[in-house]
């Protein structure tokens, strides 16, 4: 994400816009390439077993195959916000700017209330992608 941002922020100047496509572009492609290989490898077993049930495709494949890949959704998302964390260093906004403006101001308190929230929000989201996994499964 950082070098797609430096890569940005050439091309488009220093600011959010940067950052929100580098995030973009990322995700992107790590997500088409995670569900490719996630859909290529899934155990067909319970597509089949629905279907056979007398479910539509439709409906197999959405009670059957998402639950699978719900996860490399939400990991993208958790991963999004702790990119958007650093990205202000390469001047591409996000996170990165506030936390470099605690450290320059020497304002930790302010610094480590920001860094403990985005751990508990990283934190949650986790927590949130490992209960939906097991409700659908």
């Amino acid at each position: 994400t950082l070098v797609i941002a430096k890569f940005a922020a050439l091309i488009f100047g220093l600011g959010t816009f940067a950052g929100t496509m580098a995030i973009t572009v990322f995700t992107f492609g790590v997500v088409a390439k995670m569900l490719y290989e996630a859909i290529e490898t899934i155990d067909m077993g319970a597509f089949e077993a629905m279907e056979s049930a007398g479910g539509s495709k439709f409906q197999s494949f959405w009670s059957a195959c998402m639950p699978q890949n719900l996860s490399y959704c939400l990991y993208s998302l958790e991963m999004n916000i702790r990119a958007a964390a650093i990205l202000g260093y390469v001047g591409a906004g996000g996170l990165g700017i506030i936390i470099n403006e605690r450290v320059g101001w020497r304002d930790y308190h302010g610094l480590g209330t920001l860094l403990l929230t985005l751990f508990i929000v990283v934190l949650v989201i986790e927590n949130t992608s490992e209960y939906l996994r097991k409700k659908l499964s």
